[in-house]
């Protein structure tokens, strides 16, 4: 079982760091998405994508290693949590400390993500509705520009629709 516990270590120590070098990434993107630069906004995502990926692959490989510590412990697999192995290791408090305070800093680094996550949201669905409120001040100035053309008499002159294209098919 220390072979077992060493490695999650290992694997949470790696995952912890890639979440830790997430964080300036999304920090450059709410500042991208501030001053609508684009450009940054796509090449982070990228670099984003990348560690996303890195995390996925040591998600699947924590949730291994924790089926196969269950197993050892004669737990159902699927149901070990890190604090239920934290506690499993009393006898040992030097891995039991050293797992503790990974736990913990795993739980501060990934609510500083989601934090960040929360603002980034927050910007894009308001660039969402400037978007939106923009393209309807457009339809609506292109779908009135006929209706305000009068003649002399006060009367409302029909003007040919502009909409309609360049010819007529029936010439």
């Amino acid at each position: 079982m220390a072979s077992l516990i060493e490695e999650l270590v290992s694997t949470l120590d790696r995952e912890d760091r890639l979440y830790t070098d997430l964080i300036p990434i999304q920090e450059k993107k709410l500042r991208a998405i501030v001053t609508n630069d684009l450009e940054t906004i796509g090449k982070l995502a990228e670099e984003e994508q990348t560690l996303v990926d890195e995390v996925g692959m040591l998600e699947a490989k924590r949730m291994r290693i924790t089926d196969d510590i269950a197993t050892v412990l004669g737990k159902p697999q699927g149901t070990m949590k890190l604090e239920q192995i934290v506690q499993t290791l009393k006898n040992q408090p030097d891995e039991q400390k050293k797992l503790q305070e990974l736990h913990d800093r795993l739980r501060r680094t990934i609510a500083r993500l989601q934090e960040l996550n929360v603002q980034n949201k927050d910007l894009l669905d308001q660039v969402l509705e400037m978007v939106e409120f923009n393209m309807n001040v457009i339809r609506s100035t292109r779908m009135s520009s006929g209706s305000s053309n009068y003649s002399s008499s006060a009367a409302q002159v029909d003007l040919p629709d502009m909409e309609a294209g360049m010819f007529d098919a029936k010439q």
